[in-house]
């Protein structure tokens, strides 16, 4: 078994140089979403007027996440 010679570069370092902050930022989210998912799996249970459900704890603060960007979004006046 003959072996070639390594240019001398690592492919997984040859990879990270190439990531951009707003790669890095990505990535940290990511880890971060899921963490955040592992840790709030219990069950609530979520009144609304007449509505109740049960919920993951992450679905319910994923969904009033949302409607505060929504929210957000469309109150913003551009000047």
């Amino acid at each position: 078994m003959s072996q070639t010679p390594s240019s001398g570069k690592n492919p997984v370092t040859g990879f990270l140089s190439k990531l951009t902050a707003k790669n890095w930022i990505a990535i940290v989210g990511a880890i971060l979403a899921v963490v955040f998912v592992v840790q709030n799996r219990q069950s609530v249970r979520i009144e609304l007027f007449f509505l109740n459900l049960n919920a993951p704890l992450w679905i319910a603060l994923g969904v009033v996440l949302l409607i505060g960007w929504v929210v957000g979004r469309f109150s913003f006046r551009k000047r």
